[in-house]
């Protein structure tokens, strides 16, 4: 299959530091779901790095075909999920903000509300262009 994935523009889909299982596995999902691939070997100072590559066009589809066939992500990469305390701390804090935000609009709102109920003070004055006409 590694001539199919040689002629057009290649994406690297998996890379490991060995033949094993891992990329073993891999390779089967990709046979499965029909995705010509290759694999090629890359030596380094560090090690010998064997990177799993499919067709430029044929990515995003490799990637789904990998997660479908369970070997997405190490758990290792994963983020680690929040803690209930941290959670409620969280809604406890945006909570107290939104209450003093409210606190603040009430604080306006009844400062204004004489003005509101028996309008201006006194009139405005007139101007000398109001008494000519």
């Amino acid at each position: 299959m590694e001539s199919a994935a040689d002629e057009e523009p290649r994406a690297v889909v998996f890379v490991c530091d060995r033949q094993g299982a891992a990329l073993g596995r891999r390779e089967r999902c990709l046979k499965l779901a029909g995705i010509p691939f290759g694999v090629e070997a890359e030596r380094r100072p560090s090690g010998t790095y064997y990177k799993l590559y499919v067709r430029e066009r044929d990515a995003v589809a490799a990637h789904l075909a990998l997660q479908m066939g369970g070997c997405g992500r190490s758990s290792r990469l994963h983020q680690p999920q929040a803690g209930i305390v941290k959670s409620v701390r969280d809604l406890v804090a945006m909570v107290w903000e939104e209450a003093l935000l409210l606190l603040g609009r009430l604080t306006d709102f009844v400062r204004s509300a004489p003005q509101l109920l028996t309008g201006p003070a006194e009139p405005p004055p007139e101007t000398d262009s109001d008494t000519a006409h």
